[in-house]
């Protein structure tokens, strides 16, 4: 597609056309993610019922894997014990985008950020 052929009606129809097309791919795959976890969730305690730890058929296995996360809940114990002990590694390495803006409102400088400003398109249908 050359943007330099394409009038801004054009370019506009066609950005709302695959717009369209992507939220309908996403409900899609929203539906078919759900249907997955249903699906996994069954397979899951079939398998216990079952007091198998896997299971195969046509060249396909399943295994129930399991994982630990954390759940925090006391905020205030937490970030205690990470500022204590130094493991800011427990932490995801990214700011809040809101949080920032507020700083920025109050005319804060935050040490080690530096701000961009990124464009973005609105597109309403009336």
């Amino acid at each position: 597609m050359n943007e330099e052929e394409l009038e801004i009606g054009k370019l506009i129809e066609i950005l709302q056309s695959v717009r369209l097309e992507r939220a309908e791919y996403e409900r899609k795959s929203k539906a078919l993610g759900k249907q997955q976890e249903d699906l996994e969730f069954l397979v899951i305690k079939q398998l216990q019922e079952l007091q198998l730890e896997k299971a195969s058929h046509n060249g396909i296995t399943v295994e129930p894997k399991r994982e630990t996360y954390p759940h925090v809940e006391d905020w205030g114990a937490f970030y205690d014990f990470i500022l204590e002990n130094k493991y800011m590694h427990l932490l995801e390495k990214r700011p809040t985008v809101t949080g920032y803006r507020e700083l920025l409102a109050l005319g804060r400088a935050v040490p080690g950020v530096v701000p961009y400003v990124k464009t973005k398109l609105s597109v309403r249908t009336s």
